[in-house]
């Protein structure tokens, strides 16, 4: 008669288990890490994941897969994402850049306004300010 190996099966089912639990773990403290692009595919498989023993594992992927952009680029590592008084600060020098463009481009429409007329009149012969306060 056959000796009853189904403790040993059972152990190390378990132990397979607990090996890929471990491995998705890491993958996803990698992705989170270092940013990356979240799947469930690409974690582990769907076979394992779905399977309603590992409905507390699936739900961080998930987690971590909502918090991605929808560009479809990955996302940032919580440490490289900018906070919000940083995005604020770089809006208002953006703004304040935007409003000293639009004023230099109001002064030099201005020059040109001014340097146009001189041309015409200079092809017209017609004596400017500054020539007729010469005389």
């Amino acid at each position: 008669m056959r000796a009853d190996n189904s403790t040993h099966l059972a152990e190390a089912a378990r132990q397979r288990r607990l090996d890929c639990i471990a491995r998705v773990q890491a993958a996803l403290d990698s992705l989170e890490r270092d940013g990356g692009s979240v799947t469930v595919a690409g974690v582990a498989s769907r076979t394992f994941l779905y399977d309603d023993a590992q409905s507390a594992l699936l739900a961080r992927p998930r987690a971590l897969a909502g918090r991605q952009p929808t560009s479809g680029r990955p996302a940032l590592p919580d440490k490289e994402r900018i906070t919000a008084k940083s995005h604020e600060a770089i809006v208002r020098a953006l703004r304040g850049a935007n409003r000293k463009l639009i004023e230099d481009n109001e002064r030099l429409r201005t020059e040109l306004a001014v340097a146009l007329g001189q041309s015409r009149d200079l092809r017209r012969r017609i004596p400017t300010q500054a020539a007729a306060q010469r005389d």
